[in-house]
């Protein structure tokens, strides 16, 4: 499942009638951190790209993580 399905899925349930306010609460907790989560993965497989571009050019690497 793609992750922008999931916290969609998640945000929708979260504002279905049966959920108590601080099981929404909880939901939409999650789905933010599940987004903040696959955005630092995206950097991080970003970075970790650029850092066996540059050891295949033989130059060295300045990580920002």
């Amino acid at each position: 499942m793609r992750i922008d399905t999931l916290t969609r899925q998640l945000l929708r349930r979260a504002w279905d009638d049966e959920i108590s306010d601080g099981d929404r609460l909880l939901l939409e907790q999650a789905a933010t951190m599940i987004d903040r989560l696959a955005r630092r993965c995206l950097r991080v497989s970003q970075e970790l790209e650029r850092v066996e571009f540059l050891k295949e050019e033989g130059r060295e690497h300045d990580s920002g993580l």
